[in-house]
């Protein structure tokens, strides 16, 4: 395992190279970011970096400990809640009565806590003990989606490093590079990412369907454009159908109508979905001059998120739509 191998957040990587380098580590971290991010990556690689005998800028991987570490059996690492399920007090008494022995190897212990914000009252009130009073030779990383979700007594003690989603451009440069995809896949895949490394790599592995979805919509709203308003009754079945992920769905649409807009514009070299390109075209030719599309569709989506009537908010969306290619 190496830094270098993790694509992005290369602030995150710099300052966690230099606290060990100034022997300046923290008792407990808090790693907040989305799924995907590279939380777990990272925290298992510095974990291998406190560990490693021969550390410079990157473990050695070569000592003894690196190679424990690269089979994750290495006994002076602990990984709570590795299923990612709910953490019960039960798991953090163990979790203390372990962090109180010596270590068995290493000078240090280091915990890994994955979703931590999963524990239980009882569960975080225990493992807030440990923190009001931690034992030099133990390093605790707990992973988040959000700080918020944890206990403001338990953030108060912990220093809190924030992953940042990742540009699209190092993204694409990494899925060239490390999975030898073309330039308009690793496009594509690091357009719907979200910023997301796992989702990009999920995306061109197939694990992520977000491509065959975005082809399905695209279809579906070339007909509903070019079809009278009676198409939206008969549309509505797959909005219903597809209720839980209508927020993806909003947003591959705001996509679509980005690219149509940028070949009304003469711009089909910023197209996102270049094998759409005839399409978009094709469509632009038919679509008004519009410059309040993308901001309706995005107060369609807050509509639907506070609750408002979803069926009404789909049809007034789709309407909206015609009306502004007809």
């Amino acid at each position: 395992m190496l830094y270098s191998q993790v694509a992005g957040q290369e602030e995150i990587k710099t300052s966690l190279i230099k606290s060990i380098r100034s022997k300046q580590i923290s008792h407990c971290y808090i790693f907040e970011g989305p799924k995907g991010m590279g939380k777990y990556e990272l925290a298992l690689i510095f974990a291998q970096s406190l560990f490693c005998s021969d550390f410079h800028e990157e473990p050695c991987n070569s000592c003894q400990d690196c190679i424990k570490m690269n089979s994750l059996n290495h006994p002076d690492l602990h990984i709570v809640n590795q299923d990612e399920i709910t953490i019960k007090r039960e798991d953090i008494d163990e979790l203390v009565e372990s962090v109180y022995k010596k270590p068995y190897e290493s000078d240090k212990k280091i915990y890994i806590i994955k979703d931590a914000y999963k524990m239980t009252t009882q569960a975080a009130n225990t493992f807030l003990k440990t923190l009001e009073e931690p034992p030099g030779d133990a390093v605790m990383i707990l992973l988040t989606t959000n700080v918020n979700l944890l206990l403001p007594t338990i953030v108060s003690r912990c220093q809190t490093i924030k992953f940042r989603n990742i540009s699209k451009k190092t993204i694409k440069t990494y899925l060239i590079d490390k999975y030898d995809q073309t330039d308009v896949m690793a496009d594509l895949a690091a357009n719907y990412s979200g910023g997301i490394l796992n989702k990009a790599v999920n995306i061109i592995n197939g694990k992520d369907d977000v491509l065959e979805k975005r082809k399905e919509i695209i279809n579906l709203f070339d007909k509903i454009i070019k079809t009278d308003s009676e198409i939206i009754y008969e549309v509505e079945n797959y909005f219903e159908d597809n209720k839980d992920d209508i927020d993806t769905i909003i947003e591959i649409i705001m996509m679509w109508i980005r690219d149509v807009i940028f070949a009304k514009n003469n711009m089909t070299n910023l197209i996102i979905n270049k094998d759409f390109t005839n399409l978009a075209v094709s469509q632009s030719e038919t679509m008004k001059e519009s410059s309040d599309i993308i901001e309706y569709l995005q107060a369609a989506s807050d509509n639907i998120k506070s609750n408002v009537n979803y069926k009404l908010a789909i049809d007034n969306m789709l309407l909206k739509i015609q009306e502004v290619f007809k």
